[in-house]
This record gives C-alpha cells, structure tokens and sequence, in this order.
C-alpha cells in the first residue's frame, strides 16, 4: 500500500461513527468525539493529579515529528518508508493545532513490508489529562489503560469500535504530549488492537529515547 493510501485511511478512521481515537492531524490520529467543534477541555474538579509523576520534564514545542524523531537506522529497523521509496507526509492536527508525520511501510527492496503504519503528533496547545477530562473523548477515556514509556506516564488507547488501530499518549510536559498512532497499512488486518497498541508504544519509546538524549 502506498503511503498516501495509509493517509486515506487513517483520516477515514477519524469518521467511524464519529468515534476515533486521537485525530492529531489530518493524515491523522482520530478523535473519539461525537463531531462538531472542538471543544474547551473539561478539567476534573479533584485536585488529585489524574496521571503519575513525570522523570522530568522534556519541551517538544519546537519538534518536528518528520525529521527530529527518528534516524534514518531507526525507520529502517521500524521499515518505514523513508530510506526506501517515500518520504512520511507532514500534517497538522485538526484537534490541537500541532504538527503530524505519518509513516507508512512500502515493501523495501531488502525486506518485506511490515504492512503498519504510524501517525507520530506533537501536541503543545493541551495535556495529556486532555484525553481523560474532555467528556467528548469519553468513549476512548473509558478504554484506556496506564503504562510507562520510557519511564514517562502513558495511555494507551484502543479504538472504541475499529479494532486494527491504536493510539498512545504520552505526557512528557504540562500542556504537552506526544501521540503515537498505529493501524494497517497494506495487507491483512489483525482482529484485535494489541499489534497496534504495541506497535505504538514501540515507536513512543524510541522517540522518547532520541529526544531526551538531545534535550
């Protein structure tokens, strides 16, 4: 599948029932929203923190999620496009302003395609509490789990009705995060979200690793 296929269907997503998990752009990750403007988001009236401490605080406002997040070593390693036969696609999301880079998985002269993709997102106009608080994101709220990527606090989010899709927050400074999303690209399907999930919080982690090793 061509990479501009995978932003067709990430953006796709993004309309399933109004419902999709983390549109952070237009080749994008979805939003779990029932349509319509974007609203203010709600703050929990407990002063208890909703997610655990960060290791530190780590500034994304000035990355470019298509060429600041990944080496050239890493996309090959992840066969992602880029070293290959396209470059990933810049975007901005239509939930939180930020930048979006979409990666696809062509099939390599060297190796076979891995048949995902991954949308990476850099949000600094909310935090990552965004995605527990906004009662218009309730139905991916209600899905979540907490992990730890790269010793930073995590949600991660599978798709209320689409099963081969899976985003990953991560909260890495007030009013900031990062947002990996994952899904086909190419291929069979897998049935269930754990291969993107996975997928998600794989690419979470070395992006975290190559940013806190610069900052």
């Amino acid at each position: 599948m061509k990479i501009s296929r995978l932003v067709t269907a990430l953006t796709a997503v993004s309309m399933v029932g109004g419902c999709a998990v983390a549109k952070v752009g237009s080749p994008g990750n979805t939003d779990p929203r029932a349509g319509g403007p974007i609203p203010t988001t709600a703050r929990s009236s407990s002063t208890a923190p909703l997610l655990p401490p960060r290791p530190r605080e780590l500034n994304i406002s000035d990355v470019n999620p298509c060429t600041d997040v990944l080496t050239s070593d890493q996309l090959h390693q992840l066969a992602y496009d880029l070293g290959y036969q396209s470059s990933p696609i810049a975007g901005k999301s239509d939930i939180n302003g930020g930048p979006t880079c979409t990666y696809g998985s062509m099939s390599p002269f060297d190796q076979p395609s891995r048949k995902i993709g991954s949308v990476i997102g850099v949000s600094t106009s909310e935090g990552a509490e965004a995605w527990l608080t906004d009662p218009h994101r309730k139905a991916a709220a209600d899905l979540h789990r907490l992990a730890t990527v790269a010793g930073f606090p995590a949600l991660v989010l599978p798709h209320p009705d689409v099963a081969d899709f899976c985003a990953v927050v991560v909260d890495v400074h007030d009013g900031q995060y990062l947002q990996i999303s994952s899904t086909p690209d190419g291929g069979a399907k897998d049935t269930k979200p754990d291969l993107y999930c996975s997928e998600a919080q794989r690419v979470s982690g070395i992006v975290l690793q190559n940013l806190m090793a610069r900052r």
